[in-house]
């Protein structure tokens, strides 16, 4: 099986949009490829550049806006797993704001926080040399429908403000983000009442929560310092943790690979995927037993074990004792 492409979920959105991705090739080659192969890589100018060439060869005046409505937020990977497990919105944008350069160098998100008033910047680090204004859109869209999405309401920004003139027709603009709309600003970014911080995002048990964004948080800045495999296949694993026990080929997808490159990969390091995956779990589990009053059961569930019996026979392989030993002895000690 041929290798994949790490950023195919941005080329799989260019064409549902209707963009024309071989001709897109034949237009811009090098920044292309460096989108399909290392996203996380491309400089701000670069996808500007892809960006209003795709809008230019679709005739949509909004594509950038128009791509958050199309790209799902689980192909963010665990930068989404860490947003939309924060607790409130202030966490929501807090940690936005602390992992964005990670996987969009050369770019800085800032929350601005004031008496009354909470601002979200969105600002290069650079000069821009070519129009921003789709990377504007894609971005400050990107968060407001995150937020308004898990509010389940008709959520909006009390101002959005660009730094590009104003377009021709803004009714999508004020479709997506309201009335209240600045342009030629000297910042892009979207204000919202401080008090609305603390409103909830997640229902979650709050402990377990805890421990789980402690922990990618962790392994996040081993991977932003060295780029370390074992720390980015560990994020993926925890990231889909949830959802059922994860699997070598879903892993190895996610990091652009083919399954034999994947596991040539960890052996090179002596690892295997198994170990790394017991490894993520039994942390997390002896942490939830020892930190939180959760029955077995709903560590279990959030571990993604369907049946508790399965997790007390896995948890029991790795540990040595069964999480009612292991809980209770260290609860005593």
């Amino acid at each position: 099986m041929a290798e994949q492409h790490r950023g195919s979920w941005v080329l799989e959105a260019f064409r549902k949009m209707g963009v024309d991705t071989k001709r897109l090739a034949c237009e811009l080659p090098r920044e292309l490829e460096q989108i399909a192969d290392y996203p996380d890589t491309v400089t701000p100018d670069e996808l500007n550049l892809v960006l209003n060439t795709c809008a230019e060869q679709t005739g949509n005046t909004h594509f950038g806006l128009h791509l958050v409505e199309i790209i799902p937020a689980s192909d963010l990977g665990v930068f989404a797993y860490l947003l939309f497990n924060a607790p409130t919105i202030g966490e929501f944008l807090t940690l936005a704001a602390r992992y964005y350069p990670i996987f969009y160098r050369g770019t800085v998100l800032e929350l601005r926080k004031q008496r009354k008033l909470s601002r979200f910047v969105y600002r290069r680090a650079d000069i821009p040399r070519v129009s921003q204004r789709h990377d504007a859109e894609w971005t400050l869209g990107f968060f407001v429908h995150s937020i308004r999405s898990k509010l389940g309401t008709d959520w909006m920004p009390m101002r959005v403000t660009f730094q590009e003139p104003e377009p021709g027709d803004v009714m999508e603009l004020t479709r997506f983000f309201g009335t209240n709309l600045v342009f030629d600003y000297p910042v892009n970014s979207f204000e919202i009442d401080a008090s609305s911080l603390d409103a909830p995002l997640n229902e979650s048990d709050p402990h377990l929560l805890k421990i789980m964004m402690q922990q990618a948080d962790a392994l996040l800045q081993t991977f932003a310092a060295t780029e370390s495999i074992e720390s980015h296949v560990r994020l993926l694993i925890m990231k889909d943790i949830e959802s059922g026990p994860p699997n070598a080929g879903l892993i190895a997808r996610q990091m652009g690979m083919s399954l034999s490159t994947f596991k040539r990969r960890l052996a090179e390091r002596k690892l295997t995927f198994r170990g790394l995956r017991d490894a993520v779990v039994g942390e997390l589990a002896k942490q939830a037993l020892v930190e939180t009053d959760l029955k077995i059961s709903q560590v279990a569930m959030q571990l993604g074990y369907s049946e508790v019996s399965g997790f007390n026979h896995a948890f029991a392989r790795l540990v040595g004792q069964s999480p009612r030993e292991y809980r209770r002895h260290f609860r005593q000690a």
